[in-house]
């Protein structure tokens, strides 16, 4: 399954991926289920992130672990914008999840600011992907206004 949000930010493209650092994860976080944040390396390849989440209906703590599988910046030349990127994907996931990859992408924009865009592809069982997909893209779309007021001008 499939899940794409495109957010325009005002701050500058640099500026912003400046800002991808433990305070913007924390915030970004769901308040449901309850995020305990264990490890956060960064964003480069290689980095680690390590959360805890209370799952409230069965009352028990899952473990989330991402790895950073590839990180870059592209110049922009003719055709194409700058742009900044990492990758993660799930090496331990909770049992909702049964794959997880997520590009998360600056996209510099004509003026200078920026494009956010979270791409993620997922699986989870057949039986809980309709309510994985509605809680999923819920949360992703919570963001949407997190990263526009974060990176205000």
């Amino acid at each position: 399954m499939q899940i794409l949000f495109k957010t325009a930010v005002e701050k500058p493209y640099n500026d912003v991926i400046a800002g991808f650092t433990l305070d913007l994860f924390e915030r970004l976080s769901p308040k449901s289920p309850p995020v305990n944040v264990k490890r956060f390396d960064g964003c480069k390849q290689g980095d680690e992130v390590h959360i805890e989440m209370v799952v409230p209906v069965l009352n028990r703590t899952e473990e989330w672990i991402s790895r950073i599988v590839k990180a870059g910046e592209i110049s922009g030349h003719d055709t194409f914008n700058d742009e900044w990127y990492f990758i993660d994907e799930g090496v331990k996931l909770p049992f909702f999840l049964t794959y997880w990859r997520h590009v998360h992408r600056v996209v510099k924009a004509e003026d200078g600011s920026a494009v956010i865009i979270d791409d993620i592809e997922y699986r989870s069982p057949w039986y809980m992907m309709p309510a994985v997909h509605l809680v999923l893209s819920g949360q992703f779309a919570a963001r949407q206004p997190i990263y526009r007021e974060y990176f205000k001008k």
